[in-house]
C-alpha cells in the first residue's frame, strides 16, 4: 500500500530555499572578471527570464541587476550543476524547437561572476529586458476562457488532488485552433495539468453536480477528450508555441474546454484560478496528426529495487514522420531511452533522457521530423529506481509501487504524435493503434485486478470486455465486484444495465439505469438509454419523457435528440419530431442517422422531395446503410395518406436496393408494395410471389410467410397495401 503525500516529499519546481542561499553584492576589484552589463545579462534574458519575470512560472525575477545579483550564488550553483535552464533529454540523440540550454562557456561566465561578487559593470552599457508580453507569452489570444470562481486547495490531502475545470468555449462556429496557452494564477500549487475537449455537455454537468468548482473525475469518466492528434499539456517552464505550419484542430460551437489540473496542498490553504487562451486560424490544417502510444499498466516495483525496467514496443504498419513525443513517469523515474529498430537492422534514435526529473516534465518537438519507414518497431524502455539512494523517493523506507495515478504510484508512458503521407494510410495507422491499445488495456485490467481484486476501475474495464464478447455471466460478475468495491460508479451501474437489458432482465436493466441516476443525476447517457429500452417494450410516452429529461441536462446531446425525434414520430407526431432531428443536424452535420430520420419525418409531412435529399445526405456519410433506403421505399408504397404515398419513387428505391441484394423476403416485398401503389399489379403479385419463396427459403416465422400471403391476396385483386395507422 502506497503511503500518503505527508510522508518525505520531494520539494516542488523551487531551485533552493532562498533564504539559505547568502545574498550577493559585496564591492570588489573586479578587473577582467565578467560584469552584468556587459556579460551576464545577455545570457539571463536568452535562456532564463521567458519563466524568471512577473506572472511566470519561475520563482523569482530575473529581469534586472538587482534580480540577478542578489541570487547571483543561486544561479551559478544550479546552471553549474545544468539543473537550469530546465532540460532533460539528452543532447547527442536529437535537436527539438525550443531546446534549452547554456554552453560550457556560459556556464562558466555566469561562475566566475558569482565568484567575482557578482559586479555590475557600467549600468550605461545594459542591454534593456526582452520585450515579454505580460501574461500571454503568445500575446493576446484570440479567446480567452476563465474559470468564473477560485477552487479551494485544502491544506493537506490523503492523495494527490486531480480536479477538473471545465470551460464554455463561445464560438458561433467551427473554429481551428493553432495553439493554446493556459495561465494558472497560483503555480506553486499546480504540478501540471492536461487539456481535453468535450463536444458534449457531459463534462459541465457533472461539474453542475460538484458543490465545489471542477469535477473529480475518479467517479465519472466523461466524454472529454484531447484533440485528435495533438497534446494539450502544461508544465512549469513550458514556453507555449503555435503548431506547426499546416497544423491545427477544430473545435465546434457547443463545445466545452476541460483542464484537469494536478494539485499539490503546500500546508495551507490556497486557491487556484486559471486562464486558458485560444489562438485561431482560418487556414484548414493540410497534415493531421494522430497520437501513438508505447506504455501501460504492468507496473509493480519492489521495495529497494534500484533498476527496474519496463518495456513496450509498437511495429508501425506504414511509412511515418514523428513530429514530437511526450513522456511521463512520477519519482521513481529514472531514465527513458525510446528509438526504433528499423526493418533493414538500422536503430532509430528517438529520445534518451538519462535523469528523470518529475518536476519538469514537457512534450518535445523534433527541429525536423524523424521519418520512421513502415515496419519499424518502437520501442521505449524506462527505468525505475526505487532504492533509498533515489533522493525524489516520496517513501522513506522504501515500499512497494503499483501503477496509479496518485504521484506516489508510478506510471510508464511515451507519446509519439506522427504524420503520414496520405488519410488511407493515417486510417490504417490508426487502426492498429486502436488494436495495440486494446490489448495493452486489456493486459493492463487483468495485471491491475491480479494485484487487487477490489479494483473498482479494473474490474469494470474487464466486465465491459467480456460484456461485449457476449460473456455474460462474466460481465456481470465483474460488474457486481466492481459495484461492491465503489458503489458511487455510475459508469458501472450503466454498463451493468445494459447488461441485463441484452440478458432480457428488463426489471433489472430499468433499476440499474435509476441507480446509475441516483449516483450521478446529470447523466444524460443514463437518461436516454433508459428512455430507448421504454422504447423498445413499446412505453413511448415514457420513453418521450425519458428523453425529453436528457436534452433537458444537455440539449446537445446527440442520441437524446434523435431519439426523441424518433419516437414522436413513431407516435405519429412528424411535424414535432422535426425540429429535433434538425437539431441534431445543425450541430453534427456528419450524423448519418439523423439524415435518415430527417428523410423519413419529410416523407410522413409529404415533401418527397427534400425527403429524398435527406436521404443522399445520410447515404453520402454512411452508403452501405441499405435499411434506409428499403424504410424510405415502404413508407412512401405504404403510407394511409394519399398525400405521402408515392408509388413510383417507392419502387425505384426499393429496385436499386433489389439490384444489389437479389431475390429478399424484405426487399422483394418492398418492391412489389411499391408496384401496387403504383396501379402495376402484374409486377405486384411477382416480387410478393418471390418474397414469399424467399422467407420460405431463409426459415421465417409462419406468421411473417402469412403476413406476405395476405399481402399477395390484396395484389391479386388489383389492391394496394396501406399500413395500418398507429
Amino acid at each position: 500500500m502506497a503511503s500518503h503525500l505527508s510522508v518525505r516529499r520531494p520539494p516542488i519546481r523551487t531551485l533552493l530555499t532562498l533564504a539559505a542561499v547568502a545574498l550577493v553584492g559585496v564591492a570588489c576589484d573586479v578587473g577582467d572578471d565578467p560584469t552584468y552589463a556587459d556579460d551576464v545579462a545577455d545570457i539571463l534574458h536568452q535562456n532564463c527570464v521567458a519563466c524568471h519575470r512577473p506572472e511566470g512560472p519561475g520563482p523569482m525575477p530575473l529581469l534586472s541587476y538587482d534580480d540577478a545579483a542578489s541570487v547571483a550564488s543561486l544561479i551559478a550553483q544550479v546552471t553549474g550543476e545544468r539543473r537550469m535552464p530546465p532540460w532533460l533529454p539528452a543532447r547527442d540523440d536529437r535537436s527539438y524547437r525550443g531546446e534549452r540550454g547554456l554552453t560550457d562557456a556560459e556556464i562558466a561566465t555566469i561562475r566566475r561572476w558569482a565568484e567575482a561578487g557578482a559586479p555590475r559593470g557600467d549600468a550605461a552599457n545594459e542591454p534593456a529586458p526582452p520585450d515579454l508580453p505580460s501574461g500571454w507569452a503568445l500575446g493576446e489570444p484570440d479567446l480567452i476562457l476563465e474559470m468564473e470562481e477560485s477552487y479551494r486547495v485544502p491544506a493537506t490531502h490523503h492523495h494527490d488532488i486531480y480536479r477538473n475545470f471545465v470551460l464554455d468555449i463561445p464560438v458561433d462556429g467551427p473554429r481551428w485552433v493553432k495553439a493554446v496557452e493556459l495561465l494558472p494564477d497560483n503555480p506553486a500549487v499546480v504540478h501540471h495539468a492536461t487539456m481535453q475537449v468535450d463536444p458534449t455537455r457531459s463534462s459541465r454537468l457533472t461539474a453542475m453536480a460538484d458543490p465545489e468548482p471542477g469535477y473529480d473525475d475518479r467517479v465519472f469518466a466523461s466524454s472529454a477528450r484531447p484533440p485528435g492528434g495533438f497534446f494539450l499539456a502544461w508544465t512549469p517552464g513550458l514556453v507555449p508555441a503555435p503548431y506547426p505550419d499546416g497544423m491545427a484542430w477544430r473545435v465546434e460551437p457547443g463545445s466545452d474546454f476541460v483542464v484537469q489540473l494536478h494539485l499539490w496542498p503546500t500546508g495551507q490553504p490556497e486557491e487556484v484560478r486559471l486562464r486558458v487562451g485560444l489562438y485561431f486560424t482560418d487556414e484548414e490544417p493540410t497534415r493531421v496528426p494522430t497520437i501513438l502510444r508505447l506504455g501501460g499498466q504492468e507496473i509493480d516495483i519492489p521495495a529497494g529495487e534500484p533498476d527496474f525496467r519496463i518495456s513496450d514496443r509498437f511495429e508501425v504498419p506504414v511509412d511515418i514522420e514523428i513530429l514530437g513525443v511526450y513522456p511521463h513517469a512520477h519519482f521513481l523515474g529514472k531514465r527513458i531511452e525510446a528509438w526504433g529498430q528499423a526493418p533493414d537492422g538500422d536503430s532509430i534514435p528517438l529520445m534518451t533522457i538519462p535523469d528523470w526529473d518529475f518536476n519538469w516534465q514537457d512534450a518535445y518537438y523534433y527541429a525536423d521530423p524523424v521519418v520512421i519507414p513502415a515496419g519499424t518497431i518502437l520501442r521505449k524502455e524506462w527505468t525505475f529506481d526505487n532504492s533509498a539512494e533515489n533522493p525524489q523517493n516520496p517513501h522513506s523506507p522504501p515500499e512497494r509501487v503499483v501503477w496509479g495515478l496518485n504521484s506516489t504510484d508510478e506510471m510508464a508512458e511515451f507519446w509519439i504524435q506522427a504524420v503520414t503521407r496520405t488519410p488511407d494510410e493515417l486510417e490504417e495507422l490508426e487502426r492498429a493503434a486502436r488494436a495495440s491499445d486494446s490489448r495493452k488495456q486489456i493486459e493492463g485490467w487483468e495485471f491491475l485486478v491480479a494485484l487487487d481484486p477490489n479494483d473498482a476501475d479494473a474490474q469494470q474495464g474487464l466486465a465491459s470486455v467480456a460484456h461485449a464478447r457476449g460473456q455474460y455471466e462474466e460481465a456481470l460478475r465483474r460488474y457486481q465486484i466492481a459495484l461492491a468495491a465503489e458503489p458511487q460508479l455510475a459508469p458501472a451501474y450503466h454498463g451493468l444495465a445494459m447488461l441485463h437489458e441484452e440478458m432480457g432482465n428488463i426489471d433489472l436493466a430499468l433499476q440499474a439505469y435509476r441507480d446509475a441516476l441516483d449516483v450521478l443525476p446529470y447523466n444524460p447517457s443514463a437518461m436516454t438509454d433508459m428512455g430507448r429500452l421504454h422504447a423498445q417494450m413499446g412505453n413511448l410516452a415514457q420513453a418521450q419523457s425519458r428523453f425529453e429529461e436528457a436534452v433537458e441536462m444537455d440539449s446537445t446531446y446527440l442520441d437524446a435528440l434523435n431519439n426523441l425525434g424518433s419516437v414522436l414520430r413513431d407516435q405519429e407526431r412528424p411535424a414535432e419530431a422535426l425540429p429535433w432531428f434538425q437539431r441534431a443536424l445543425q450541430l453534427y452535420p456528419d450524423f448519418a442517422e439523423a439524415h435518415f430520420n430527417l428523410s423519413l419525418t419529410l416523407a410522413s409531412l409529404g415533401q418527397p422531395a427534400q425527403a429524398m435529399i435527406a436521404l443522399d445526405e445520410g447515404l453520402a456519410r454512411d452508403p452501405e446503410n441499405l435499411q434506409a433506403v428499403i424504410s424510405l421505399a415502404w413508407l412512401l408504397a405504404t403510407d394511409p395518406d394519399d398525400a405521402v404515398r408515392d408509388g413510383e419513387i417507392a419502387v425505384d428505391l426499393a429496385l436499386q436496393v433489389h439490384d444489389i441484394t437479389g431475390p429478399d423476403a424484405v426487399v422483394s416485398d418492398v418492391v412489389a408494395a411499391g408496384f401496387a401503389a403504383m396501379g402495376a399489379p402484374i409486377e405486384a403479385v411477382q416480387f410478393i410471389a418471390e418474397a414469399i419463396d424467399a422467407a420460405r427459403a431463409a426459415g421465417v416465422p409462419p406468421e411473417m410467410i402469412e403476413e406476405l400471403q395476405a399481402r399477395q391476396q390484396l395484389y391479386r385483386g388489383g389492391q394496394m397495401y396501406i399500413r395500418p395507422e398507429g
